[in-house]
């Protein structure tokens, strides 16, 4: 397939220096926006105070209860990518959590969120999936 999708983050400096701005495919791109919605928080887009997840509401919260945690990320995530990413349909979204110790970024980690989005892209029909991992503790993304 074509590369025909601005890769973000936009590198707007090649704008003024007159040269393309980098490209992607369908599938990178529409990645990109999923990316771009798991790691914002509601409000952060003052144009759009919906996009985001409620992900960044439990960055230094003690999780009681795991399921209904699995399951109210899931649902945000969900609703968030069916209202922002219309090139993806059939989405579905599962959350893992799970327990690790190791080091990231210097400092111990104990709680691992895995994200698994899938879906078909609308304009080819194609299967599509889409990983993300994030720690918590404080919560950051991989």
């Amino acid at each position: 397939m074509a590369n025909d999708y601005l890769q973000i983050p936009l590198q707007l400096g090649l704008v003024t220096r007159q040269k393309q701005l980098k490209r992607c495919s369908l599938s990178d791109s529409v990645a990109g926006m999923i990316h771009l919605i798991a790691v914002t928080h509601f409000g952060e887009n003052k144009q759009d105070e919906s996009f985001g997840n409620e992900l960044w509401e439990f960055d230094f919260e003690t999780i009681d209860n795991a399921q209904a945690f699995k399951e109210r990320l899931a649902g945000s995530l969900g609703n968030a990518i069916v209202k922002h990413e219309k090139r993806l349909g059939s989405v579905k979204v599962s959350v893992g959590f799970d327990q690790v110790v190791t080091t990231v970024y210097k400092r111990r980690v104990r709680q691992r969120i895995q994200i698994t989005v899938q879906g078909t892209l609308r304009k080819t029909n194609e299967s599509f999936i889409h990983n993300e991992v994030f720690y918590m503790g404080p919560l950051s993304y991989y």
